[in-house]
């Protein structure tokens, strides 16, 4: 039963991918030098396909209209050889990517919307479980659908990164692109020519720096020894950096020896001071996945191409303000209704409507069923005119 439910949900929105491509396929947009990227491909029976190169775009609109994958993606990285096997491909740099997603903020109202799924029958509960409470299977799926505060903690979390980026390491904001991902994130790509060639590590430490980690009283000047604590101010003073962030929300308005003394004695001390730092970096420092950044070899979902978790496309995001991902990623015609059955009452919101659905068989517009179908929280049973 569950092999032949699949089946028709994957027959409904491979369909409705393959009329999308066909439409839009000019939403498709190459990265900068596409002939030295690999390309990959997940198709609707879950294989992937790496190691693709394509020298022209043409070529590659034609891929994809022909087999119209589930998801397309491209290499951060530049290579010498796409096609060749990892290690042999001649690495030449690689784009550096941030990737802010809704499961690293641990937002509160999180809870209210996240869902957990059998992999095997598609029952599905609200909370966390080790194993399905139906069949006893142990593969269990995560989604969420996101509301308005989740979005908006995304977009704050965005431009707090790109903040970051800008002030602290130099970079220019027309070398920052920040996308939606097509679902519950953000990805924000630096093309300044001077980090193409930072290895791992590097990137490591970037990625420690605007999370907040390992700050210490050491390097505001505060260091410990045997009578408590000695006070030496840095040369460069707080003026900028995690320095003065970390000033400021203490509100020390003068930094000077005496005054940062008086400041440490009245909290309690060294110890005292260093859980404020760290307070304070848990604080500001940003929620970003770590293993994103520093992979140089990692193929990320491609601008312009749909995602298959939640039907929503990966755009570019201009103005993150006004952006809605629910709406200005969605590209499908709303011209026919969908029969659904629904594996668990819902509330969102998607194109500027709000939907309530807690009957088990419901009839919505194409994009919504799109939407439910791909984060498998429904069916596909019949379309209607």
């Amino acid at each position: 039963m569950k092999k032949e439910i699949t089946l028709k949900n994957n027959k409904f929105i491979f369909t409705l991918f393959k009329e999308y491509y066909f439409k839009n396929i000019e939403n498709l947009r190459p990265p900068i030098e596409m002939h030295n990227r690999e390309f990959g491909i997940m198709t609707f029976d879950s294989r992937v396909i790496r190691h693709l190169s394509f020298s022209k775009l043409g070529n590659l609109k034609a891929y994809i209209i022909q087999n119209v994958p589930s998801d397309i993606f491209c290499s951060n990285a530049y290579y010498q050889f796409p096609t060749f096997p990892i290690n042999e491909k001649g690495w030449k740099g690689a784009d550096m990517i941030f990737d802010i997603d809704l499961n690293d903020l641990l937002l509160p109202c999180q809870k209210e919307h996240t869902f957990y799924i059998c992999y095997n029958c598609q029952v599905v509960f609200r909370d966390l479980t080790k194993k399905c409470h139906e069949c006893q299977h142990t593969k269990i799926l995560k989604n969420t659908i996101s509301c308005f505060r989740c979005i908006n903690a995304l977009k704050k979390e965005t431009k707090n990164l790109t903040e970051f980026l800008k002030k602290d390491f130099g970079i220019k904001e027309e070398n920052i692109e920040v996308s939606f991902s097509g679902n519950t994130g953000f990805h924000v790509v630096v093309f300044q020519n001077n980090y193409l060639m930072l290895d791992s590590k590097a990137r490591s430490d970037i990625v420690g720096y605007v999370m907040g980690k390992n700050l210490s009283p050491e390097s505001l000047g505060v260091r410990k020894d045997k009578h408590g604590y000695r006070i030496k101010i840095p040369l460069s003073g707080y003026s900028y950096g995690w320095r003065k962030r970390i000033v400021q929300k203490m509100k020390i308005s003068e930094v000077s020896n005496d005054y940062l003394n008086k400041f440490i004695k009245k909290i309690g001390g060294y110890q005292s001071f260093k859980n404020e730092i760290d307070k304070i970096a848990s604080e500001l420092g940003l929620k970003i996945d770590p293993q994103v950044t520093t992979d140089i070899h990692r193929i990320f979902r491609m601008v312009g191409s749909l995602n298959s978790k939640s039907g929503l496309s990966k755009i570019t995001c201009n103005n993150l303000d006004k952006f809605d991902p629910m709406t200005d990623s969605c590209f499908f015609d709303d011209n026919k209704n969908i029969d659904i059955s629904l594996n668990i009452p819902l509330k969102f919101s998607i194109k500027g409507k709000k939907y309530h659905l807690d009957k088990s068989i419901s009839t919505v517009p194409v994009s919504v069923a799109v939407f439910l179908i791909s984060k498998k929280l429904a069916n596909i049973i019949s379309c209607s005119s």
